[in-house]
């Protein structure tokens, strides 16, 4: 049954899981920086080395790097707090939820590399496999070479259509450090990703290890420069829903290069 009273959040308030992060690489002011790869609280995330990859859940069990979710005995899980403090400056940080990745290209290729991913589990915005919401990243896990190539990703968008094709929204850049995150862009018209068929680099990028992600983006948080930290809760933050395997992880879009630390909290409740 779903929460529909302040008396129904509190009722279902689950402990608080606090997240602590040191953001060691030099970035580069407000690409996208994914924190999956990097130790403290939660500890470091692992990768797959597949073309095709593979879905995560943490119904099961928790998984490498992801902030600690747990699905309800019954009922529907929302977001109800979530903080965020970066000790380097402003910027923004996004809460998301990891659906995929994969691993295994060749980065010195300029050929399309073909992927045939798996469904992805019912964890859209709707709550569906359709892919409504779900967006691609590419993810640096090993620092690449001193190339900067355009990512042109071929996918199935969550109308089902297939044959869609689409770019890095941010440029990539000589040498990125590993947790560099360059979303993919949507075609016109497109709401999500339902599946991935192929990646092609315009250049070879020399060097390093490049992995994508499928991701849907349930919360995020100005951090201001100097703030003490910037919090969201179930007005502000709409009540976002996190569905049944749910696996959380952070990425930042700094306002600074400069190393720093991130902390913060993620709150639910369930009813």
């Amino acid at each position: 049954m779903a929460i529909t009273t302040v008396d129904g959040v509190l009722a279902g308030a689950q402990p608080n899981r606090f997240f602590h992060k040191a953001i060691t690489p030099t970035m580069v002011i407000a690409r996208p920086q994914s924190l999956w790869g990097l130790g403290g609280i939660p500890g470091a995330g692992s990768f797959d080395t597949t073309l095709d990859g593979v879905t995560l859940s943490s119904t099961s069990a928790l998984v490498n790097g992801q902030l600690p979710f747990y699905d309800p005995a019954s009922g529907q899980t929302y977001l109800s707090r979530f903080s965020a403090h970066y000790t380097a400056g402003g910027g923004f940080i996004w809460l998301a939820d990891r659906i995929w990745h994969n691993g295994g290209f060749t980065i010195t290729s300029n050929a399309a590399q073909s992927i045939t991913s798996p469904a992805w589990p019912s964890r859209d915005e709707d709550g569906a496999t359709a892919g409504k919401g779900v967006l691609l990243g590419l993810e640096i896990s090993a620092v690449a070479g001193a190339a900067a190539p355009t990512i042109t990703v071929s996918y199935t968008n969550s109308d089902n259509t297939s044959g869609r094709s689409a770019t890095n929204t941010f440029a990539t850049a000589n040498s990125p450090t590993a947790g560099a995150f360059f979303p993919i862009g949507l075609q016109a018209g497109d709401r999500g990703v339902k599946s991935v068929q192929s990646l092609t680099l315009s250049t070879s990028w020399v060097s390093g290890t490049m992995n994508l992600v499928a991701y849907r983006i349930i919360a995020g948080v100005d951090l201001a420069a100097g703030s003490a930290g910037q919090v969201i809760d179930v007005l502000t933050g709409n009540m976002s829903k996190m569905y049944a395997g749910t696996v959380p992880f952070l990425i930042l879009a700094p306002s600074a290069t400069t190393a720093g630390y991130v902390s913060g909290h993620l709150g639910v409740t369930q009813g």
